[in-house]
């Protein structure tokens, strides 16, 4: 995201972890969110208003796809780390239009789970134009 963030025009785009505060700065840093608003949110309230599950340990650990994500990741020279928190809960990705209504979300089946940049994009526009 950050690398096509030129695309998305003058929409904000945030992120939001379920990360305490004092772990954003590193968290910032490591996936280099360049004009990516970051938030944490410990209680996990904006996961449960956009109705964002938890996973299995089966889906999560023992999923091929998992790894071989993480080995692409290991390719391009990511490390891994402990991160210390729960890897059971998945994400989403949302678009929310300029009058604050949900215009289209995208729940993660797992954590491999996410759309291309493409699909949110086509989100975006369709979010512009109601």
């Amino acid at each position: 995201m950050s690398r096509r963030r030129d695309e998305l025009g003058r929409a904000r785009v945030a992120c939001i972890t379920f990360a305490p505060a004092v772990l954003l700065g590193a968290f910032e840093r490591e996936l280099a969110l360049d004009r990516i608003e970051l938030y944490g949110d410990p209680d996990r309230r904006s996961y449960a208003a956009f109705d964002l599950k938890r996973g299995s340990i089966t889906r999560v650990w023992l999923d091929p796809r998992v790894w071989w994500r993480y080995a692409r990741l290991l390719a391009r020279g990511r490390r891994l780390r402990s991160v210390g928190q729960d890897t059971l809960q998945l994400g989403g990705d949302a678009v929310v239009d300029a009058d604050g209504r949900l215009a289209w979300i995208f729940r993660s089946r797992g954590p491999d789970d996410r759309p291309s940049v493409d699909e949110l994009l086509v989100a975006l526009a369709g979010a512009r134009r109601h």
